[in-house]
């Protein structure tokens, strides 16, 4: 995994603990479990680091809904 790759994780789950009042191991622990981590973030990281925090946050939080994932 590339080092922008994991900066970029750690932006993600740090911004969606801070918006949802989670803790960072709650958030990571959701976003790998349903998928999200290694299905959707990693692979577009290309496109999804180009979009402001607000952004991402709603962005995540709506995939974590669709997955199941009361938020």
């Amino acid at each position: 995994m590339k080092t922008e790759h994991l900066e970029f994780i750690t932006f993600c789950v740090g911004s969606l603990a801070d918006a949802m009042h989670w803790s960072a191991a709650s958030v990571y622990g959701a976003l790998r479990s349903t998928g999200l981590l290694n299905d959707y973030i990693i692979p577009c990281y290309d496109v999804l680091h180009t979009f402001g925090k607000d952004y991402i946050v709603n962005d995540l939080i709506v995939a974590l809904r669709e997955k199941g994932v009361a938020v």
